[in-house]
């Protein structure tokens, strides 16, 4: 039986380049260190997805198979009149084709509704773990893209999870935004009996030509309540390069693996690999 480690990338705070790291992250565990990796996307705005496949694939497969939000129990199966019960049959296998063992469960704008679709619902915090558990052995590693919020589907995401990984920006607003995740993931902890740990934080977006940037990242590390933090060596550059693999729907690794950002994610994979024992 595998071992499966999985990871929820959360930050209360947008645009800190939180699917970037999900995306790249994953792809980078499946090619460059033979994992079998599942990047399930929770966020109704589907970057994760979009990432890897293109608009028109992406509503293809939602109308042939279906999404995370029929993982969710949102709609029920698209085939014929029956209701799916298998997480399997809404996920895409390989979904680039030059990483084999990277597959998607894709997400759908509907999702912005599902706190109000759910909320009558028993045990909503637990739907995705129940279903989970028919495909959870076929992966080493499950990535989880929370949306920028603490909605259903990130607690779902977190009640599935062993870890969480924040990615942040080094400045002020992004600061106050890691007190406010740890705080409200210790009240989830603690009120939904999670057995969640945090795997580190890694900052993003660094301009290495910033002092301030630097200047910010050590401070932040020296502050009373993040002392016990682990705190990732690798730090993800603000790359044009990460910008533009989303457009051709590729990971950094495969758009151009020579750039910055795809140096950055194998060193960081390297060390989420080491602290997962998963080399």
């Amino acid at each position: 039986m595998t071992d499966t480690k999985i990871i929820s990338v959360i930050q209360m705070k947008g645009g800190v380049g939180k699917t970037c790291c999900a995306v790249n992250l994953a792809a980078v565990l499946a090619k460059n260190f033979d994992q079998r990796v599942l990047l399930a996307d929770f966020d109704p705005q589907t970057n994760s997805t979009l990432s890897l496949m293109h608009e028109k694939e992406w509503l293809k497969w939602d109308r042939a198979h279906g999404t995370m939000a029929e993982v969710m129990g949102m709609e029920k199966e698209k085939k014929g009149d029956k209701t799916s019960q298998n997480i399997q049959d809404y996920i895409v296998k390989g979904v680039c084709e030059r990483i084999p063992t990277l597959d998607l469960l894709p997400s759908h704008l509907k999702m912005t509704f599902i706190d109000t679709i759910l909320a009558s619902q028993p045990g909503r915090e637990r739907i995705f773990s129940r279903k989970l558990k028919k495909v959870k052995d076929q992966y080493d590693v499950i990535i989880c893209d929370c949306p920028p919020s603490l909605m259903s589907v990130t607690q779902n995401a977190l009640c599935a999870s062993n870890y969480f990984m924040i990615p942040m920006q080094p400045d002020y607003l992004s600061t106050v935004g890691l007190k406010l995740v740890l705080d409200r993931i210790a009240y989830l902890k603690n009120s939904l009996q999670l057995n969640v740990k945090c795997l580190g934080v890694v900052f993003t977006r660094v301009r290495g030509y910033l002092n301030y940037h630097a200047l910010t990242m050590e401070e932040v590390k020296n502050q009373a309540p993040f002392k016990k933090l682990h705190f990732f060596n690798t730090y993800i550059p603000e790359n044009i390069t990460l910008s533009e693999a989303p457009m051709q729907t590729l990971p950094i690794n495969v758009y151009d693996s020579s750039s910055p950002g795809a140096y950055a994610f194998r060193s960081l994979a390297a060390e989420v690999a080491g602290r997962l024992s998963l080399v």
